[in-house]
């Protein structure tokens, strides 16, 4: 989840629909070292509570990718360096209306309720980015940005972990 805090972006989280936590490698005005819920305090990692309501913008983003020709759900959640390297995107269905559809393409049946399978980057045909506003900010409906192509190797040597 991320916010963005006097028009800056910070990695977040949202507590009891109100009060929303943000993260920073800098220590900047009213920051303070973060503490980890068993006690050790951090020297170069930074936290802040603030009301939701000071907040400019709250959202989270979510993944899909397309594969021959049709949306999945991008397991993984995140990209992450350690996947890109390995090629390993998973994605998944869960649409189990048609269990001979997705077995002709490879999936496997999860459990009941999804089928999943491994990818590799030459497979991924899109990626799309759907940023999803939340808490009071969301009813100003989700952003969808569709990558192809050379926009996907741009976004993927892009992450960072």
């Amino acid at each position: 989840m991320y916010a963005i805090y006097k028009q800056k972006k910070y990695d977040a989280e949202l507590r009891l629909g109100k009060d929303v936590t943000l993260y920073s490698y800098v220590k900047e005005e009213g920051f303070e070292n973060y503490v980890a819920p068993w006690g050790t305090v951090s020297d170069d990692f930074f936290s802040k509570v603030v009301d939701i309501h000071e907040l400019d913008y709250l959202y989270r983003i979510d993944y899909e990718i397309q594969y021959k020709g049709h949306f999945y759900i991008f397991k993984n959640g995140d990209f992450t360096k350690r996947a890109i390297a390995e090629e390993a995107f998973y994605i998944l269905s869960d649409d189990v209306s048609n269990p001979k559809f997705f077995k002709n393409l490879g999936f496997t049946q999860s459990d009941k309720f999804y089928f999943d399978k491994k990818i590799s980057r030459c497979d991924i045909e899109a990626i799309k980015i759907i940023e999803k506003p939340l808490g009071i900010f969301k009813d100003q409906g989700s952003k969808v940005k569709i990558l192809e192509g050379k926009a996907i190797d741009d976004f993927l040597a892009s992450v960072k972990d």
